[in-house]
């Protein structure tokens, strides 16, 4: 069994860069499927979704695509192109043998082919919240709902599997929800919110959230510019990718408080995503091009010197075979 890890090239000559993982952390790059600006992607059984930023000729729209994982984990047999009926979908989940994606510059969220919501409105941090943003789509941890952030309206949108709205929920004005991730016991919600480069979290019951607090990413002593971006949580640990600063953050949760327990280097700039493979972190780094690598050390992250270039890596995962 080897790991494979994917990792999406948002370039007119990326695609999809396919590594192998070695004992050591480091990779050896396999094979390149090239597409044109893939945004995100994810494996489900044996294939893989992709996102396209803009595959139709005659329209803006983003598409989704699939394509079979092979037993040496090669992609093969495309599917036709679906559309998302919006502009720039960026992020995309499976939920019981549904599909569904959300795109960021329409404000709105897909069901595969053709159940559409749309956000109005915008939020007081401008030029970013002008208009509604949506930037995540995921299961909610009970599996019976699904969850949207919107990064212009400061929402967390609950909706059925049907994309009926089951409630809604707030984290603080102008802070920018992004992402999501779900405690091991499904009553914890960690929202990243890029904006103000913060932790949310909220308690979770039965399509329900409650905001419980929220804590900065960034130590006191920084003043540049960032942006928050991927959010991760492992074996308790809350983690989350800060462009600017350049680095991740790792928080703990306990007795209903975040708190800021260490931020580390990734070794490249602008992280947009990243994931724990084994013993490894591997960080997407769209300003340097680049995929660096961390290891994890009991939940302390340690910089490791390896590096591989690929063209605005946006997304990474992985699967094992």
């Amino acid at each position: 069994m080897k790991k494979h890890i994917y990792v999406s090239a948002c370039s007119p000559d990326g695609g999809i860069y396919h590594y192998i993982q070695n004992g050591d952390g480091s990779l050896d790059l396999k094979n390149i499927l090239k597409l044109d600006r893939p945004m995100y992607h994810i494996i489900k059984d044996d294939r893989m979704h992709i996102l396209l930023r803009e595959p139709f000729e005659n329209s803006k729209d983003s598409g989704l695509i699939k394509f079979k994982i092979e037993k040496d984990g090669t992609l093969s047999s495309p599917s036709p192109i679906l559309s998302s009926r919006g502009v720039v979908a960026c992020h995309l989940c499976s939920s019981g043998g549904s599909d569904y994606c959300v795109n960021y510059v329409s404000g709105s969220v897909l069901k595969f082919p053709d159940k559409l919501v749309t956000h109005f409105g915008d939020g007081p941090n401008k030029p970013r919240q002008d208009k509604a943003h949506a930037h995540f789509v995921g299961e909610s941890p009970d599996g019976k709902y699904i969850f949207v952030c919107d990064l212009g309206l400061d929402t967390v949108f609950v909706y059925d599997k049907n994309l009926n709205e089951i409630s809604r929920a707030k984290v603080p004005a102008g802070h920018g929800a992004r992402h999501i991730v779900c405690s091991e016991d499904g009553k914890t919600v960690f929202v990243a919110n890029e904006l103000a480069s913060t932790v949310s979290a909220f308690d979770y019951s039965d399509g329900h959230l409650s905001l419980v607090c929220t804590e900065s990413g960034l130590p006191s002593s920084f003043t540049g510019n960032n942006t928050m971006a991927a959010i991760r949580i492992r074996e308790g640990l809350i983690y989350a990718s800060n462009r600017g600063h350049n680095s991740i953050s790792c928080f703990s949760y306990e007795n209903r408080r975040l708190s800021l327990v260490s931020v580390t280097n990734v070794g490249g700039e602008g992280p947009r995503d990243f994931d724990f493979i084994g013993d490894y972190v591997y960080v997407t780094n769209e300003q340097t091009n680049n995929i660096t690598v961390l290891r994890n050390e009991n939940g302390k992250l340690v910089l490791l010197p390896f590096a591989y270039s690929a063209p605005d890596p946006l997304c990474v995962c992985s699967a094992e075979f």
